[in-house]
């Protein structure tokens, strides 16, 4: 893989952040697809980390959308849920994959990790609001929650995986000149 300049890195860094924020802001302000719109600002983030050298300037981007979300969404959630685990995800993945070579391995680590971040933000979220954020949950058996849930994680990896591998594959060289 060559080298960016320093104008792409800018340059893709400057995009990857603006497409955050504007994915963000379709989170919070459209009535459909805000999963989908929370998803794509948490793959936004794997153009810059996805390069050579590229975790300072993606956890710079990562920074930038996070600050610039919290200051136009009017509900602060979507910046919670960005700042604590989708803007996050493209790093946990990386170092997990990078770190751990075995694919199963690494797969069980990431499903931990989510889960861990999934219930600290329910232990901070309560503490924060000062209500039992269960209580916001419709009626359903915990063991059926915890079965969606583990689902909605593995979905969202496989996902995620693929998505960043075509990336990888066929659109980055298109998108990103190189010297």
């Amino acid at each position: 893989m060559k080298k960016l300049s320093a104008t792409a890195r800018l340059t893709s860094c400057a995009m990857t952040t603006a497409l955050g924020v504007l994915f963000m802001f379709a989170a919070s302000a459209l009535p459909a697809g805000r999963l989908g719109f929370l998803f794509l600002a948490s793959l936004v983030i794997w153009i810059p980390l996805g390069e050579r050298n590229g975790l300072i300037p993606a956890l710079l981007c990562y920074l930038a959308t996070a600050a610039v979300t919290f200051l136009i969404v009017p509900n602060k959630l979507y910046f919670a849920l960005y700042a604590g685990f989708f803007g996050l995800y493209g790093f946990i993945k990386l170092g997990v994959d990078t770190v751990i070579g075995d694919r199963i391995i690494a797969f069980i680590i990431k499903l931990i990790i989510m889960n861990a971040i999934a219930a600290a933000g329910v232990y901070f979220g309560s503490k924060i609001i000062g209500q039992n954020v269960f209580s916001l949950i419709p009626e359903y058996p915990i063991v059926l929650m915890i079965l969606v849930t583990e689902a909605a994680f593995i979905a969202y990896e496989i996902l995620y995986s693929l998505l960043i591998k075509l990336f990888d594959e066929r659109i980055r060289t298109v998108i990103i000149p190189r010297r």
